[in-house]
Protein backbone atom coordinates (compact mmCIF):
# COMPACT_ATOMS: atom_id res chain seq x y z
CA UNK A 1 0.00 0.00 0.00
CA UNK A 2 1.31 3.73 -1.12
CA UNK A 3 -0.33 6.67 0.43
CA UNK A 4 0.06 10.12 0.14
CA UNK A 5 -0.37 11.72 3.37
CA UNK A 6 -1.37 15.46 3.55
CA UNK A 7 -3.57 17.80 5.89
CA UNK A 8 -4.04 21.17 6.60
CA UNK A 9 -5.02 22.57 3.11
CA UNK A 10 -6.77 25.56 4.35
CA UNK A 11 -8.13 26.53 1.42
CA UNK A 12 -9.35 30.04 0.89
CA UNK A 13 -6.96 31.08 3.41
CA UNK A 14 -5.98 34.88 3.66
CA UNK A 15 -2.62 36.05 5.63
CA UNK A 16 -2.36 39.70 6.18
CA UNK A 17 -5.14 40.21 3.49
CA UNK A 18 -3.44 38.54 0.94
CA UNK A 19 -5.59 35.92 -0.28
CA UNK A 20 -3.91 32.15 -1.13
CA UNK A 21 -5.80 30.76 -3.19
CA UNK A 22 -3.46 31.36 -6.42
CA UNK A 23 -0.68 30.03 -4.35
CA UNK A 24 -3.08 26.78 -2.97
CA UNK A 25 -4.55 26.00 -6.68
CA UNK A 26 -0.53 26.45 -7.66
CA UNK A 27 0.75 23.73 -5.04
CA UNK A 28 -2.07 21.94 -5.50
CA UNK A 29 -1.27 21.34 -9.75
CA UNK A 30 2.02 20.15 -8.25
CA UNK A 31 0.53 17.64 -5.83
CA UNK A 32 -1.76 16.17 -8.54
CA UNK A 33 1.53 15.28 -10.80
CA UNK A 34 3.25 13.85 -7.98
CA UNK A 35 -0.03 11.42 -7.65
CA UNK A 36 0.61 10.66 -11.24
CA UNK A 37 3.94 10.08 -11.62
CA UNK A 38 4.33 7.78 -8.20
CA UNK A 39 2.03 5.21 -8.05
CA UNK A 40 -0.37 6.06 -5.32
CA UNK A 41 -2.64 4.03 -3.85
CA UNK A 42 -4.72 6.75 -2.00
CA UNK A 43 -4.31 10.08 -0.99
CA UNK A 44 -5.31 11.32 2.41
CA UNK A 45 -6.27 14.82 3.48
CA UNK A 46 -6.17 15.14 7.55
CA UNK A 47 -8.43 17.43 8.26
CA UNK A 48 -9.01 21.41 7.63
CA UNK A 49 -9.41 21.38 3.89
CA UNK A 50 -10.98 24.80 4.16
CA UNK A 51 -9.74 27.71 6.45
CA UNK A 52 -13.28 28.78 7.50
CA UNK A 53 -16.56 26.77 8.21
CA UNK A 54 -18.20 29.03 5.50
CA UNK A 55 -15.72 28.97 2.72
CA UNK A 56 -15.32 31.24 -0.46
CA UNK A 57 -17.01 30.14 -3.36
CA UNK A 58 -13.57 29.73 -5.12
CA UNK A 59 -12.33 27.39 -2.30
CA UNK A 60 -15.01 25.53 -3.26
CA UNK A 61 -14.73 25.89 -6.68
CA UNK A 62 -11.02 24.60 -5.95
CA UNK A 63 -11.33 22.08 -4.19
CA UNK A 64 -14.14 20.84 -6.69
CA UNK A 65 -11.42 20.48 -9.31
CA UNK A 66 -8.65 19.11 -7.40
CA UNK A 67 -10.49 16.16 -5.84
CA UNK A 68 -12.67 15.64 -9.27
CA UNK A 69 -8.91 15.69 -10.88
CA UNK A 70 -7.58 12.82 -8.78
CA UNK A 71 -10.38 10.82 -8.38
CA UNK A 72 -11.55 10.74 -11.71
CA UNK A 73 -8.97 11.94 -14.01
CA UNK A 74 -6.19 9.70 -12.26
CA UNK A 75 -8.42 7.05 -10.53
CA UNK A 76 -6.46 7.28 -7.06
CA UNK A 77 -9.44 7.37 -3.93
CA UNK A 78 -9.30 10.16 -1.57
CA UNK A 79 -10.02 9.92 2.26
CA UNK A 80 -11.01 13.06 3.42
CA UNK A 81 -12.05 13.93 7.29
CA UNK A 82 -12.98 17.54 8.58
CA UNK A 83 -11.16 19.08 10.88
CA UNK A 84 -11.55 21.72 13.79
CA UNK A 85 -11.31 24.78 10.61
CA UNK A 86 -14.36 22.76 8.48
CA UNK A 87 -18.02 22.69 8.60
CA UNK A 88 -18.62 19.58 9.45
CA UNK A 89 -22.15 19.06 7.85
CA UNK A 90 -21.65 21.05 4.87
CA UNK A 91 -17.90 19.15 4.48
CA UNK A 92 -19.63 16.12 4.22
CA UNK A 93 -23.13 17.00 1.79
CA UNK A 94 -23.47 14.47 -0.84
CA UNK A 95 -20.80 11.94 0.74
CA UNK A 96 -22.71 9.32 -0.15
CA UNK A 97 -22.78 10.17 -3.68
CA UNK A 98 -19.14 10.78 -3.43
CA UNK A 99 -17.99 7.38 -2.38
CA UNK A 100 -19.68 5.71 -5.33
CA UNK A 101 -16.83 7.64 -7.10
CA UNK A 102 -13.85 6.70 -4.64
CA UNK A 103 -14.27 10.07 -2.59
CA UNK A 104 -14.34 9.29 0.92
CA UNK A 105 -15.54 12.51 2.87
CA UNK A 106 -15.95 12.20 6.40
CA UNK A 107 -17.32 15.07 8.09
CA UNK A 108 -19.46 14.38 11.20
CA UNK A 109 -19.34 12.00 13.87
CA UNK A 110 -20.97 8.78 13.48
CA UNK A 111 -21.77 6.05 16.37
CA UNK A 112 -19.63 3.54 14.41
CA UNK A 113 -16.35 5.24 12.42
CA UNK A 114 -16.31 4.72 9.17
CA UNK A 115 -13.57 2.08 7.94
CA UNK A 116 -13.07 2.78 4.14
CA UNK A 117 -10.82 -0.68 2.92
CA UNK A 118 -8.24 0.05 -0.11
CA UNK A 119 -6.62 -3.21 -1.61
CA UNK A 120 -5.21 -4.84 1.77
CA UNK A 121 -5.44 -1.36 3.92
CA UNK A 122 -8.39 -0.79 6.69
CA UNK A 123 -8.50 3.66 7.11
CA UNK A 124 -10.23 4.74 9.62
CA UNK A 125 -11.62 8.08 9.10
CA UNK A 126 -12.38 9.92 12.71
CA UNK A 127 -13.42 13.46 11.63
CA UNK A 128 -12.95 16.44 14.63
CA UNK A 129 -16.04 16.89 17.60
CA UNK A 130 -15.26 18.77 20.24
CA UNK A 131 -15.74 16.57 23.82
CA UNK A 132 -19.33 18.68 24.64
CA UNK A 133 -20.56 17.68 21.00
CA UNK A 134 -19.58 13.73 21.65
CA UNK A 135 -20.78 13.54 25.31
CA UNK A 136 -24.28 14.73 24.14
CA UNK A 137 -24.49 12.75 20.71
CA UNK A 138 -23.07 9.59 22.24
CA UNK A 139 -24.48 10.02 25.73
CA UNK A 140 -20.68 9.43 27.78
CA UNK A 141 -21.06 11.95 30.51
CA UNK A 142 -17.70 10.97 31.55
CA UNK A 143 -16.00 12.82 27.90
CA UNK A 144 -14.63 15.69 29.61
CA UNK A 145 -11.44 16.14 27.61
CA UNK A 146 -10.31 15.83 23.93
CA UNK A 147 -8.27 12.54 25.62
CA UNK A 148 -11.40 11.27 26.76
CA UNK A 149 -12.90 11.46 22.90
CA UNK A 150 -9.66 10.21 21.28
CA UNK A 151 -9.75 6.72 24.26
CA UNK A 152 -13.84 6.81 23.48
CA UNK A 153 -13.05 6.83 20.02
CA UNK A 154 -10.50 3.88 19.10
CA UNK A 155 -11.29 1.41 22.12
CA UNK A 156 -14.70 1.29 19.63
CA UNK A 157 -12.15 1.32 16.76
CA UNK A 158 -9.80 -1.26 18.47
CA UNK A 159 -13.26 -3.50 19.86
CA UNK A 160 -13.90 -3.94 16.26
CA UNK A 161 -10.84 -3.98 14.32
CA UNK A 162 -8.88 -7.63 12.81
CA UNK A 163 -4.86 -6.68 14.42
CA UNK A 164 -3.52 -8.51 11.86
CA UNK A 165 -4.97 -6.90 8.89
CA UNK A 166 -3.07 -3.16 8.27
CA UNK A 167 -5.21 -0.31 9.88
CA UNK A 168 -4.62 3.37 9.73
CA UNK A 169 -6.23 6.30 11.51
CA UNK A 170 -6.84 9.24 10.38
CA UNK A 171 -7.71 11.87 12.47
CA UNK A 172 -7.11 15.37 13.45
CA UNK A 173 -5.75 16.77 16.79
CA UNK A 174 -3.26 17.95 19.05
CA UNK A 175 -0.91 14.45 20.12
CA UNK A 176 1.93 14.62 21.91
CA UNK A 177 4.59 12.68 23.98
CA UNK A 178 4.26 13.21 27.52
CA UNK A 179 4.77 17.50 27.39
CA UNK A 180 3.38 20.20 24.91
CA UNK A 181 7.05 20.84 24.33
CA UNK A 182 7.28 17.30 22.18
CA UNK A 183 5.77 18.91 19.39
CA UNK A 184 6.13 21.62 17.65
CA UNK A 185 3.13 24.25 16.87
CA UNK A 186 2.88 27.78 14.62
CA UNK A 187 0.40 30.74 15.33
CA UNK A 188 -1.76 29.94 12.11
CA UNK A 189 -3.69 27.17 14.44
CA UNK A 190 -6.35 27.53 15.79
CA UNK A 191 -6.94 25.40 19.37
CA UNK A 192 -8.98 22.76 18.98
CA UNK A 193 -11.04 23.51 22.38
CA UNK A 194 -12.34 26.10 24.61
CA UNK A 195 -11.97 25.50 28.49
CA UNK A 196 -11.14 21.75 28.31
CA UNK A 197 -7.62 20.01 27.58
CA UNK A 198 -6.81 20.09 24.07
CA UNK A 199 -4.29 17.23 24.24
CA UNK A 200 -4.26 13.67 23.46
CA UNK A 201 -1.58 11.32 24.52
CA UNK A 202 0.26 9.75 21.76
CA UNK A 203 0.12 6.10 23.73
CA UNK A 204 -3.69 6.04 23.09
CA UNK A 205 -2.41 5.84 19.22
CA UNK A 206 -0.16 2.23 19.59
CA UNK A 207 -1.87 -0.57 17.64
CA UNK A 208 -1.70 1.13 14.42
CA UNK A 209 0.06 0.67 11.13
CA UNK A 210 0.54 4.20 11.02
CA UNK A 211 -1.33 7.12 11.72
CA UNK A 212 -2.13 10.13 9.53
CA UNK A 213 -2.35 13.27 11.42
CA UNK A 214 -3.84 16.47 11.06
CA UNK A 215 -3.84 20.28 12.60
CA UNK A 216 -0.42 20.90 13.37
CA UNK A 217 1.51 22.75 10.81
CA UNK A 218 4.95 21.68 10.99
CA UNK A 219 6.20 18.17 9.28
CA UNK A 220 7.11 15.78 12.02
CA UNK A 221 6.71 12.64 13.88
CA UNK A 222 5.22 11.98 17.69
CA UNK A 223 7.41 9.57 19.54
CA UNK A 224 7.59 7.15 16.11
CA UNK A 225 8.01 7.43 12.81
CA UNK A 226 4.51 5.84 12.22
CA UNK A 227 2.48 8.31 13.94
CA UNK A 228 3.12 11.76 12.72
CA UNK A 229 1.67 15.31 10.97
CA UNK A 230 2.34 15.81 7.58
CA UNK A 231 2.25 19.81 7.91
CA UNK A 232 0.13 22.03 6.01
CA UNK A 233 1.21 22.27 2.53
CA UNK A 234 2.03 26.00 2.30
CA UNK A 235 3.38 28.56 4.98
CA UNK A 236 0.51 30.42 6.45
CA UNK A 237 1.66 32.33 9.46
CA UNK A 238 5.34 34.20 10.01
CA UNK A 239 6.15 31.83 12.72
CA UNK A 240 6.32 28.94 9.90
CA UNK A 241 8.61 30.48 7.61
CA UNK A 242 11.15 28.38 8.59
CA UNK A 243 9.31 25.29 8.15
CA UNK A 244 10.06 22.96 4.97
CA UNK A 245 6.92 21.97 3.99
CA UNK A 246 6.22 18.61 2.57
CA UNK A 247 3.59 15.92 1.64
CA UNK A 248 4.26 12.61 2.85
CA UNK A 249 4.97 9.56 0.67
CA UNK A 250 4.12 6.17 3.13
CA UNK A 251 4.90 2.65 1.61
CA UNK A 252 2.69 0.85 4.03
CA UNK A 253 3.25 -2.97 4.73
CA UNK A 254 2.46 -5.01 8.10
CA UNK A 255 4.63 -4.38 10.67
CA UNK A 256 7.00 -2.05 8.22
CA UNK A 257 6.77 1.90 7.08
CA UNK A 258 9.06 3.68 4.54
CA UNK A 259 8.35 7.41 4.67
CA UNK A 260 9.63 9.80 1.58
CA UNK A 261 8.99 13.66 2.37
CA UNK A 262 8.05 15.10 -0.85
CA UNK A 263 8.85 18.95 -1.00
CA UNK A 264 7.35 20.90 -3.50
CA UNK A 265 8.39 24.39 -4.34
CA UNK A 266 5.94 26.98 -3.87
CA UNK A 267 4.77 30.09 -6.29
CA UNK A 268 5.56 32.55 -3.67
CA UNK A 269 7.59 31.30 -0.33
CA UNK A 270 7.08 32.86 3.02
CA UNK A 271 10.17 34.57 4.69
CA UNK A 272 11.54 36.93 6.94
CA UNK A 273 13.95 39.48 6.26
CA UNK A 274 16.11 41.04 8.96
CA UNK A 275 18.41 44.09 8.05
CA UNK A 276 18.48 48.27 7.99
CA UNK A 277 15.92 49.76 6.42
CA UNK A 278 18.68 51.55 4.16
CA UNK A 279 19.94 47.25 3.60
CA UNK A 280 16.52 45.72 3.36
CA UNK A 281 15.25 48.98 0.35
CA UNK A 282 18.71 47.24 -1.51
CA UNK A 283 16.78 44.08 -1.98
CA UNK A 284 14.23 42.95 -4.01
CA UNK A 285 11.19 39.87 -4.29
CA UNK A 286 7.88 38.75 -4.97
CA UNK A 287 8.18 36.31 -1.92
CA UNK A 288 5.63 36.90 0.90
CA UNK A 289 8.22 39.22 3.20
CA UNK A 290 8.37 40.07 7.14
CA UNK A 291 10.53 42.75 7.51
CA UNK A 292 12.32 42.71 10.89
CA UNK A 293 13.75 46.54 11.25
CA UNK A 294 17.14 46.84 13.30
CA UNK A 295 17.19 50.75 12.99
CA UNK A 296 17.30 52.44 16.08
CA UNK A 297 15.13 55.51 15.13
CA UNK A 298 11.84 54.77 13.23
CA UNK A 299 11.76 55.17 9.48
CA UNK A 300 9.10 57.63 8.09
CA UNK A 301 6.03 55.25 5.86
CA UNK A 302 8.33 51.90 5.62
CA UNK A 303 6.17 49.50 4.07
CA UNK A 304 4.89 51.93 1.26
CA UNK A 305 8.48 52.37 0.41
CA UNK A 306 9.40 48.80 0.70
CA UNK A 307 6.36 47.58 -1.50
CA UNK A 308 7.89 49.12 -3.91
CA UNK A 309 10.44 46.36 -3.92
CA UNK A 310 8.74 44.14 -2.09
CA UNK A 311 4.77 43.72 -3.72
CA UNK A 312 3.94 40.88 -1.26
CA UNK A 313 5.42 42.11 1.70
CA UNK A 314 3.26 41.27 4.74
CA UNK A 315 4.62 42.75 7.96
CA UNK A 316 6.85 44.88 9.53
CA UNK A 317 8.43 45.61 13.13
CA UNK A 318 11.60 46.78 14.36
CA UNK A 319 13.39 44.19 16.79
CA UNK A 320 15.18 46.99 18.97
CA UNK A 321 12.33 49.11 19.80
CA UNK A 322 10.39 45.68 20.20
CA UNK A 323 12.70 44.54 23.13
CA UNK A 324 11.85 47.94 25.04
CA UNK A 325 7.78 47.91 24.01
CA UNK A 326 7.46 48.02 27.95
CA UNK A 327 8.63 50.97 29.20
CA UNK A 328 10.63 51.03 32.41
CA UNK A 329 9.92 54.87 33.19
CA UNK A 330 7.69 54.69 36.36
CA UNK A 331 6.47 58.42 37.63
CA UNK A 332 4.21 59.42 40.16
CA UNK A 333 2.63 62.81 40.22
CA UNK A 334 4.86 64.27 42.28
CA UNK A 335 7.83 63.43 39.68
CA UNK A 336 5.85 65.00 37.29
CA UNK A 337 5.56 68.53 38.34
CA UNK A 338 9.03 68.05 39.64
CA UNK A 339 10.93 67.35 36.55
CA UNK A 340 11.55 70.04 33.99
CA UNK A 341 10.10 68.99 30.34
CA UNK A 342 13.61 68.41 29.02
CA UNK A 343 14.17 66.12 31.60
CA UNK A 344 10.96 64.54 30.94
CA UNK A 345 11.69 64.11 27.13
CA UNK A 346 15.18 62.75 27.39
CA UNK A 347 13.76 60.35 29.97
CA UNK A 348 11.28 59.25 27.38
CA UNK A 349 13.65 59.15 24.32
CA UNK A 350 16.48 57.06 25.96
CA UNK A 351 14.05 54.99 27.12
CA UNK A 352 12.32 54.25 24.26
CA UNK A 353 15.34 54.29 21.37
CA UNK A 354 17.35 52.25 24.67
CA UNK A 355 20.40 54.81 24.25
CA UNK A 356 22.43 57.45 26.34
CA UNK A 357 21.81 61.23 25.06
CA UNK A 358 25.51 62.61 24.72
CA UNK A 359 25.41 65.81 26.90
CA UNK A 360 25.73 68.18 23.72
CA UNK A 361 22.58 66.83 22.52
CA UNK A 362 20.73 67.45 25.56
CA UNK A 363 22.09 70.66 25.63
CA UNK A 364 19.76 70.69 22.36
CA UNK A 365 16.91 69.67 23.76
CA UNK A 366 16.93 71.93 26.64
CA UNK A 367 17.65 74.90 24.03
CA UNK A 368 14.65 73.91 21.83
CA UNK A 369 12.43 73.29 24.94
CA UNK A 370 13.39 77.45 25.82
CA UNK A 371 12.97 78.38 22.54
CA UNK A 372 9.10 76.62 22.03
CA UNK A 373 8.22 78.26 25.82
CA UNK A 374 9.61 81.69 24.79
CA UNK A 375 7.83 81.56 21.51
CA UNK A 376 4.46 80.46 23.12
CA UNK A 377 4.88 83.60 25.90
CA UNK A 378 5.09 86.13 22.85
CA UNK A 379 2.28 85.12 20.95
CA UNK A 380 -0.11 85.80 24.26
Amino acid sequence: MRLLHTADWHLGKIVNDFSMIEDQRYLLNKLIEQVKTLSVDAVVMAGDLYDRSLPPKEAVALADEILTRIVKELGVPVLAISGNHDSSERLEYGSRLFTQNNLHIEGTLKEKTRRVTIGDANFYLVPFADPAFVREKMQQPEIRTMEDVARYQIEAIKAEWNPAEINVLVAHGYVINGNVESVETSASERPLSIGTAEYVPVGLLEGFDYVALGHLHKPQKVKEDHIRYSGSLLKYSKSEADHRKQATLVDLEKGKVSLTPLHMEPLRDMKILRGTFAELLGQRSNDYVFFELLDQEIVFDPMNQLRKKFPNAMGLEYCNRQANAVSSIALTQADLKAKKLPDLFTDFYEDATNTTLSPEARKFISQEFQLAERSTHETH
